[in-house]
């Protein structure tokens, strides 16, 4: 067995000076991740919407590049630009998804269906099939998914199927990559961002009604009693992404404040 030095137990996250790339960085979620991920000294680069990185405007310590993981070209020319820097990828944190609203079977609009696929399964795998070349040794991958890639949640047959597929890729790529690439999943419940409201690449705003469901009648079914917030899901994230969690490989991490187990 070769030698291993004791993991950084003091720090949460990839090493400082470390390159993350963060995909959907502008996001709710993405962008909470790599605000703290610049502070906490790693070199973040961001991949979003143009829309979205014009909205959100530069983080501080990072850099963006434009892409629509719904475009197989958008994809391979983002990733071609990334490769013309020279830049070796110690981490990749995939936090874009997106949903249409409901879409019940009996109304199932074929195109936003398969738009939905497009995004949250399709274009990962081709976002991680472009930037494969560009990892170092020992990186780490994770994808953001969601709870309703396991509960049965009526409306969300796209969504849901879509990140299922990704809890499954999950698993394939970390066989695949091994032993030099891990590959984990966190599955957040319901969070506190513009994505209840219609999903910030949608133009929606971080504050506001929920446009998807009751909030109040979702809290009173989460044991710690609230919904998530950004901050909840990062730490998970940085974990993942840290030499403390070297032997953690193909698992996919429910946060969701007991929720998971009580459905």
């Amino acid at each position: 067995m070769p030698y291993l030095l004791r993991p950084d137990f003091e720090r949460l996250g990839p090493p400082a000076n470390s390159t993350l790339l963060v995909i959907g960085g502008c996001g709710g979620i993405g962008h909470a991740f790599g605000s703290i991920a610049a502070r906490l000294g790693c070199k973040v680069i961001i991949m979003d919407l143009p829309d979205a990185i014009s909205r959100r405007g530069e983080t501080p310590g990072s850099r963006s590049i434009p892409v629509d993981l719904r475009d197989e070209g958008s994809i391979i020319e983002a990733f071609k630009l990334l490769a013309e820097t020279d830049v070796t990828l110690n981490s990749i944190a995939v936090c874009s998804g997106y949903t249409k609203g409901h879409d019940h079977i009996a109304t199932l609009d074929t195109d936003r269906f398969d738009d939905i696929i497009s995004g949250n399964l399709r274009g990962p795998v081709l976002a991680i099939r472009e930037a494969r070349p560009l990892l170092a040794d020992h990186a780490s991958i994770v994808f953001l998914s969601t709870a309703i890639g396991q509960i049965g949640a009526p409306g969300y047959a796209g969504y849901g199927a879509a990140k299922a597929g990704l809890n499954a890729v999950t698993r394939i790529l970390a066989a695949e990559l091994a032993p030099g690439v891990r590959v984990n999943g966190v599955a957040p419940g319901a969070v506190d961002t513009a994505f209840i409201r219609g999903g910030y690449g949608d133009g929606a705003e971080e504050t506001g009604a929920p446009a998807r469901f009751d909030k109040e009648a979702y809290n009173a079914r989460i044991p710690l009693g609230r919904m998530a917030v950004s901050d909840d899901i990062v730490g998970p994230i940085l974990f993942l992404l840290s030499d403390a969690a070297r032997y953690i490989s193909g698992q996919v991490l429910h946060v969701n404040g007991g929720g998971f187990m009580r459905d």
